[in-house]
């Protein structure tokens, strides 16, 4: 229970960011009023909150895992590492049509909408996956000494890591993409 309770806080905030940047996507595939920058701003939430925060403390719970006897290939594991990959694909595909469209390609325009559908999807389904099957294989696979141990693994993550300047910096970032949202409509 202790390592659903360390990322209830991040499940949270990507939750409100992915709602945001969905919001962004229908108002693109609706409106003129869309700009790029939106969609770049949310790509270094997704590559600083996610990839080197959230990503970086899932490594803790694949090598815990791991050990408890799980293949990395296959099985929760392998799910979770085809998630990640998923999200960075999609989120590289956002970024870089998004710069595409900035420079003049409406093309890319149509592009991105697809990229940050498949985004948006891709990461719901990782935290639903972490919610539902790893956080309670995690609890069955180690004693509460090692869960104990874990903890602290993944909050000196926390500090040493992407998270290092706390958590506020991308909340203000959200906050932001939300009032360019309310700006839009």
């Amino acid at each position: 229970m202790r390592i659903a309770k360390i990322f209830r806080p991040d499940q949270e905030n990507i939750s409100r960011f992915i709602t945001a940047l969905g919001s962004g996507s229908v108002i693109l595939s609706t409106t003129k009023f869309a700009r790029p920058d939106f969609f770049i701003t949310a790509y270094d939430f997704i590559r600083d909150y996610i990839e080197r925060g959230l990503f970086k403390k899932e490594e803790s719970l694949i090598k815990t895992l791991e050990e408890g006897g799980f293949s990395m290939e296959s099985g929760p594991i392998g799910a979770m590492i085809s998630d990640q990959k998923k999200s960075r694909e999609a989120a590289e595909l956002m970024l870089n049509t998004a710069k595409q469209w900035q420079g003049g390609d409406e093309i890319a325009r149509s592009e991105l909408i697809w990229a940050t559908s498949q985004f948006t999807g891709a990461i719901r389904q990782h935290l639903e996956r972490l919610k539902s099957l790893i956080f309670p294989l995690i609890e069955q696979t180690i004693s509460i000494d090692d869960e104990h141990k874990l903890s602290e693994e993944i909050n000196k993550i926390v500090f040493d890591g992407g998270l290092k300047d706390g958590e506020e910096k991308y909340i203000k970032l959200i906050e932001k993409l939300e009032d360019q949202l309310s700006d839009w409509r």
